[in-house]
């Protein structure tokens, strides 16, 4: 067995399996299986060593790897993404987060007085399809609600800004569209055939090994989980 699978099988995957995202989930029978073990591991062992940091670290690791990848293909003359404050299209569906990030987001929300919206939580959810362990099955009725519910609870609807930009979760942050944002609304979790998006395997790499990690709250969606932080009893709200 390749060393680097089998680390990621003793300390990653268990009984469980691989979550994979984006691009390689789409190119992973062209990638060369060690290569993929290799970086899946990249991603996985300094995160697992990241102590109760991590998650921030993270964050700021794939925001300055977006920046790298982004400066090195302006160089071969490719745009940048068309990602800018207000754009906000993509912050009209389903978000998934990790138990750590939504508990970042909780922490973030109380500490800068950013009020959650549960009720608009709730009726969301009411339109995302779970199984009986209440994960997300992938099937939605999302775009069947009123307009003004489906946008992120955090969205600011005055300028189309974040309102936790500095905690947001990381398909947040890797998600880039190309030319346009005009096409980044899915309709009840189909993708526009016209949406352009830029995907690097680089951040593929990463989200696969930390919804893997994570894989037991990642398909919650953040929404649930931050419902679920507000119901439980404050002893059990901690960081792993």
């Amino acid at each position: 067995m390749n060393e680097d699978r089998a680390w990621l099988e003793e300390h990653v995957l268990g009984s469980g399996d691989l979550l994979l995202y984006g691009r390689l989930l789409e190119e992973m029978n062209e990638i060369p299986p060690g290569e993929i073990w290799q970086e899946l591991r990249a991603a996985a062992e300094p995160y697992l060593a990241g102590g109760t940091e991590r998650t921030a670290v993270l964050h700021r690791k794939v925001d300055a790897l977006i920046e790298a990848l982004v400066s090195r293909d302006q160089r071969f003359g490719y745009p940048p993404p068309f990602c800018h404050k207000g754009c906000s299209n993509c912050c009209h569906e389903l978000v998934y987060c990790t138990d750590e990030e939504a508990r970042g987001i909780h922490g973030h929300c109380k500490t800068a007085g950013i009020a959650i919206d549960h009720a608009r939580i709730a009726r969301q959810l009411r339109h995302v399809v779970t199984d009986e362990r209440l994960d997300h099955t992938g099937a939605t009725t999302w775009n069947d609600q009123p307009e003004a519910d489906q946008a992120c609870v955090f969205l600011d609807p005055a300028d189309g800004s974040c309102m936790i930009w500095p905690v947001r979760p990381l398909v947040c942050r890797a998600h880039l569209a190309e030319q346009t944002d005009q096409h980044c609304r899915p309709h009840n979790g189909q993708v526009n055939p016209k949406a352009i998006g830029i995907s690097y395997i680089e951040l593929s790499y990463i989200l696969s090994a930390i919804f893997t990690i994570h894989r037991d709250s990642i398909k919650k969606t953040m929404g649930r989980l931050l419902l679920d932080l507000d119901t439980r009893p404050a002893k059990d709200v901690r960081t792993r």
